[in-house]
């Protein structure tokens, strides 16, 4: 071979081989990128205030359970949750604004359905609870409609809530 042609040879394996480096730290850097990104995006989901994460199981597993609520016969909201799920932290007080306005208390029974509790297993089946918060509307002859999760988190969440349950049972 001649020193022309190794030459070549040489240059070109550099070229190959800083082609490689370049995409390698581009690739390493789009990865570190996208890690940041998605720890940023977990944190700001999953920590609902500066007080730390609500444990919503622990304020509503006593006593409002989906079993009572249908034994009631009253048209129902129903709220499935988990507790590590930031979304549903965030959402919780406005459950609770939903929950205490007079016509929702008088109209409906409440039930809060703890998706990690396996005692609910049935009812996440039954409602096909795929993602949290989920919120049902379910009429005296039993007709189940789910809530738009799209509405839980806009400034006016509350009024569109209570609006959709009532009109669900003709109520205003």
């Amino acid at each position: 071979m001649s020193q022309e042609n190794q030459v070549e040879e040489k240059v070109e394996k550099k070229c190959k081989f800083t082609l490689l480096l370049v995409l390698v730290i581009a690739s390493l850097l789009f990865s570190i990128s996208a890690l940041i990104l998605s720890v940023m995006s977990f944190n700001s989901a999953s920590v609902p205030s500066e007080s730390g994460p609500v444990v919503i199981s622990k304020q509503y597993d006593k006593g409002r359970s989906l079993d009572k609520a249908i034994a009631t016969k009253k048209p129902m909201i129903v709220f499935f949750y988990t507790d590590w799920c930031g979304f549903c932290q965030r959402f919780i007080k406005t459950f609770d604004e939903v929950t205490k306005d007079k016509k929702i208390k008088s109209n409906f029974a409440i039930a809060y359905v703890n998706c990690e509790d396996q005692k609910n297993a049935k009812y996440v089946e039954e409602y096909q609870v795929e993602g949290f918060p989920t919120v049902y509307v379910v009429t005296k002859d039993g007709k189940k409609t789910h809530l738009d999760n799209n509405t839980f988190f806009n400034a006016d969440s509350v009024e569109v809530i209570k609006n959709n349950a009532l009109d669900l049972i003709k109520e205003k």
